[in-house]
């Protein structure tokens, strides 16, 4: 199986960092790296070309303008059009992998499935010391101190996942889904700005063509590294009634992965023909 992940990113080249350097060290290598950017202007392009001379897959660097607020679900899409795996794992740029992250959502791998991968946090304390390689013994260490919150997360079983219908716990940090089946829907949702819901919504238009949601339990596990919160009541209630939309509206969006076609204008050199609806004499 070719995986391609799809890790969105802006201005935390630091973050960045940590996460690239996660994926060097997999036990399984994913087929492909692709940034989904929205709009950098730090050292992003630095940190990225570091890490593609180092790779053994390539890593693209899909770039966007910024918008002037956040635009998750056009990066995503952005990026999925670089994608070449015919399984699509979607994180972001503040989540190092463990190292066995893509071999895990690779077994869980199953068609007519998506997968929601687990997530424990990596608070401040932890960050200088934290690489994403340590042994069990070392993640239990930085649990006592602190700089992990999920102990039981510290255990790895790979290859289990519980069947969910719900949508408790969607998160678009650890995702993972085939591409036919993110194509079936058009993507992600590109009338998201903002934070929150862009995710729910996506998966509530796979769910509505079919595709069964499993959850990961004691593996597929990302680090996820604590970073500042921002609230928007405006963003919040704009995306939470773009999400209400999509559990009755389309499931194959119009402004998501591949946009509508353009219309060709009729000329005389390409009108169809003139239709008779005179009766044969």
């Amino acid at each position: 199986m070719n995986s391609s992940v799809i890790i969105t990113t802006h201005n935390r080249s630091y973050y960045l960092d940590k996460v690239l350097r996660g994926y060097l060290h997999q036990t399984v290598k994913p087929h492909q790296v692709v940034i989904a950017d929205d709009g950098s202007t730090d050292d992003t392009p630095e940190v990225i070309q570091k890490y593609q001379e180092q790779a053994e897959f390539p890593i693209v660097h899909a770039w966007q303008p910024f918008g002037g607020m956040p635009q998750i679900s056009k990066a995503r899409n952005a990026a999925t059009r670089f994608c070449t795996g015919e399984y699509l794992i979607y994180t972001d740029g503040d989540c190092i992998p463990d190292p066995m992250f893509v071999s895990d959502h690779q077994k869980l791998a199953k068609s007519g499935y998506f997968t929601q991968g687990r997530r424990n946090f990596l608070t401040y304390k932890a960050f200088e010391s934290f690489h994403g390689t340590e042994n069990t013994w070392q993640l239990f260490q930085h649990w006592l101190s602190g700089g992990l919150t999920k102990l039981h997360l510290l255990i790895h079983i790979p290859g289990f996942a519980v069947r969910s219908r719900g949508m408790k716990g969607i998160r678009g940090c650890n995702i993972a889904a085939w591409r036919s089946d993110v194509e079936a829907i058009n993507g992600w949702n590109e009338e998201f700005v903002g934070f929150w819901r862009e995710d729910s919504e996506f998966v509530t238009r796979l769910m509505r063509t079919g595709v069964k949601r499993q959850n990961a339990l004691y593996s597929a596990i990302l680090f996820h590294m604590e970073h500042e919160k921002f609230f928007n009541q405006e963003d919040f209630d704009r995306n939470n009634a773009l999400w209400d939309k999509s559990k009755t509206g389309p499931i194959y969006i119009e402004k998501g992965m591949m946009p509508p076609p353009r219309l060709q204008p009729i000329t005389a050199d390409n009108a169809a023909p003139a239709t008779s609806h005179k009766k044969a004499a």
